[in-house]
């Protein structure tokens, strides 16, 4: 036991309780008082540590730190201004280095933001500055709370996240994790939490399934070091999700190493016989061993279970991940070579309780929806059905585990130490808005099992992270979001698949509506992909951010013809087969209110001049000319507006930056039609009554169509 333990306590500046300092000249410490911003440097190295009256080594970094909280904790109490950052190392390997135990905190901070080992190696490789910044925000109730933020220099990461509570120390659990992702105690955690799902959640997760299917080809773990595929198998099976890795990017050696993991059909007999797994991915050998330690003995991995140059497989990925015993989900990793389980530098070191300027400093915990949103794996089309169809998920960070289940989610903290008698809970941040946002895994999959009458706010939310991730081959497009389709269609039926749109929400799903225009001259278009039709969002370049989440109720002029000129209704088929179906549509017959965005009268007017930045908000001021028909173009993100004498504006954002130019050089009179009750679409008419979609608009007075006639017209 370290000998501070064995001393009884003394009060510190705040009033709590520390180890009382043995009767000497230099101890205890007085507080220091708070001391002016303007304070010269110490000629001392920020390395250069002493003893506190924690018994805790602190160096001058720290000193500066604890400078930094006394004085803006008394600048807090006059509502005086605060002081923003402080240096606190010189470089990461500085901050590495230093005997101070405080600074393990900071140092610890830095690297569980990093979701990647790439990027917790990218972090100990920065030259840059360990700066450490003053944060407040507000509770809910008003309060204001303080927290640091640690960062480096040019550093690419994120920032670090330090509370700094004023209570007692008992208030935080302090962690000390395995720093060896390969130690039992890891894989026993992972292998507790799925035993109580198999226990305690029958009828719940397990009812989440998509089917009794198993997949054609899976591998059988005969042991650490040897492999088969197996066909036809039945049993229990657990479902990797990784990235391969970006071809542009990974070296030749690389290359190969993906390319010796897949299966041919030249190599398929071959690997029915049992193999070593040495020539495989790294990721691939990391995630079979934890299949294997858990006592799993089929695992189901794209690259070995589908036959490359044969890929029959892959419209059916979807049951894959849906009747998985687990879905096991490499975040750690941004490509396939890389060690999905290697040293978690976070726990490297242990942290001490620890307190500088009377606040005990503490490290929280990454939510799940944090790790989710980080991960490599957001960033892929195909991943996203892989996690929303998986009844349970494994996740597997560069710092810990975490567990998503229908009944709830876990993260790894095991081992705890400086155990209290009552269950402590440690404190978890959100680094943005999405996190609350952001629906849970298995919550599309319940909102289908219920039978959720707001289902489709499930799936706009769906397209909106969709679109924005990236996929190899755009020919895919729609492909690898087609297991999402199937299961909401079995979920509500009957109803129509148009091009990643529903019938039965055809007004909501239409008027999606880019941040800005996107430019798409410098995309490489495949000429085997389709050409997806205008209305849809598929229409969009890949990593486009839209917006879906837009509440209209359908305009009652506004409907869609069938092919006998009555008006279509949803369909019962097969939900595969219908899906496959939808994908193909490439016009849509309508009718619906129709008249010119602007009229004839309107004089158009530069954005400057009736545009205002009111408290951080846009407003639009028409004082001087109110009578005026007006309208403007924003040229940077392609917004358009019109005004008419005396009335609200109407704002419109156009798709493509291409369009912007035609508009505003009247190479194009854009139309307007009416499809819900404040929302539209911007059309260019193409001749022969076929009209092209060229942007939406949200927030329209419910009078702009009021003298408009009703008119049919071909949307392609």
């Amino acid at each position: 036991m370290p000998l501070r333990h064995l001393f009884s306590r003394h009060a510190d500046s705040e009033g709590k309780l520390g180890p009382e300092s043995p009767k000497s000249p230099k101890w205890p410490r007085s507080p220091r008082s708070p001391r002016s911003p303007k304070t010269p440097k110490s000629p001392k190295p920020l390395t250069f540590t002493e003893r506190n009256p924690d018994y805790l080594n602190q160096c001058v970094g720290c000193d500066n730190i604890e400078d930094l909280i006394r004085w803006n904790i008394e600048q807090q109490k006059n509502g005086a201004e605060r002081r923003p950052s402080t240096l606190l190392h010189n470089s990461f390997d500085e901050l590495d280095q230093c005997a101070c135990e405080i600074c393990r905190v900071f140092r610890q901070s830095l690297l569980l933001e990093e979701v990647t080992f790439d990027g917790v190696k990218k972090i100990q490789d920065t030259q840059g500055k360990v700066i450490v910044r003053w944060q407040e925000t507000f509770a809910t109730e008003g309060a204001l709370n303080a927290f640091l933020t640690v960062e480096v220099e040019d550093a690419p990461g994120r920032a670090g996240v330090v509370n700094c509570s004023p209570g007692s120390r008992s208030e935080v659990a302090y962690l000390a994790l395995h720093s060896d992702a390969h130690d039992a105690t890891v894989i026993d955690q992972a292998k507790e939490w799925l035993n109580v799902c198999l226990s305690s959640h029958i009828g719940q997760c397990d009812n989440l399934k998509f089917s009794s299917e198993s997949p054609q080809l899976l591998i059988e773990i005969l042991s650490p070091r040897s492999i088969r595929l197996c066909e036809n198998q039945a049993g229990e099976y657990v479902a990797l999700s990784y990235c391969w890795g970006n071809p542009q990017v990974l070296s030749k050696p690389e290359l190969a190493e993906v390319e010796r993991g897949k299966t041919f059909t030249t190599n398929l007999d071959r690997r029915r016989q049992p193999f070593p797994i040495d020539d495989l991915p790294t990721t691939v050998r990391d995630a079979l061993y934890i299949v294997h330690a858990m006592g799993i003995r089929y695992v189901w991995i794209d690259t070995l279970c589908i036959v490359q140059d044969k890929p029959e497989g892959v419209a059916t990925m979807h049951k894959v991940y849906s009747n998985a015993l687990f879905t096991l989900c490499a975040c750690a990793t941004t490509r396939a070579t890389a060690k999905l389980l290697d040293q978690r530098e976070a726990w490297t070191r242990r942290t001490e309780p620890c307190r500088l300027g009377g606040r005990w400093l503490s490290t929280p915990d990454m939510s799940l929806n944090e790790l989710r949103l980080r991960s490599p794996l957001a960033e892929r089309a195909w991943t996203l059905q892989e996690e929303r169809l998986s009844p349970r998920m494994l996740y597997v960070s560069s710092s810990r585990i975490y567990w998503s289940c229908a009944r709830g989610h876990e993260v790894e903290l095991k081992p705890t130490y400086d155990q209290k008698a009552t269950k402590v809970q440690r404190p978890v941040y959100a680094a943005s808005d999405r996190n609350s946002q952001m629906p849970l895994s298995q919550e599309f999959l319940l909102a289908c099992y219920t039978g959720r009458s707001d289902l489709h706010a499930f799936w706009a939310d769906i397209v909106k992270s969709y679109a924005f991730r990236n996929m190899t081959n755009t020919k895919d497009r729609l492909t690898a979001l087609s297991g999402l389709a199937a299961k909401y269609l079995s979920a509500s039926s009957p109803d129509e698949y148009l091009a990643g749109i529903w019938a039965k929400h055809l007004a909501e799903g239409l008027a999606w509506k880019a941040k800005q225009a996107v430019d798409n001259r410098g995309n490489k278009v495949d000429p085997m992909a389709p050409k997806w039709p205008s209305w849809s969002w598929a229409a969009l370049p890949l990593q486009t951010a839209i917006e879906t989440d837009v509440k209209s109720a359908r305009a009652s002029s506004f409907q869609r013809i069938a092919d006998d000129g009555t008006r279509a209704l949803g369909v019962r088929a097969d939900p595969e087969d219908a899906v496959k179906q939808g994908e193909r549509v490439k016009e849509l017959c309508l009718t619906g209110r129709m008249r010119a965005l602007w009229k004839s009268s309107s004089r158009r007017t530069e954005w400057l001049t009736v545009s205002r930045l009111v408290e951080g908000e846009e407003k639009f001021t028409f004082a001087n000319n109110p009578e005026q028909d007006m309208h403007a173009i924003q040229s940077d993100s392609g917004r358009v507006l019109v005004y008419e004498g005396r009335k609200r504006e109407v704002v419109g954002q156009l798709d493509f930056r291409h369009d912007v130019s035609r508009v505003q050089s009247n190479e194009v009179e854009l139309w307007a039609l009416e499809i819900g009750q404040t929302t539209m679409l911007l059309l260019e008419n193409c001749g022969g009554g076929i009209h092209r979609r060229v942007g939406a608009a949200w927030n329209v007075r419910t009078d702009y169509f009021a003298f408009a006639d009703c008119e049919v017209l071909i949307l392609q």
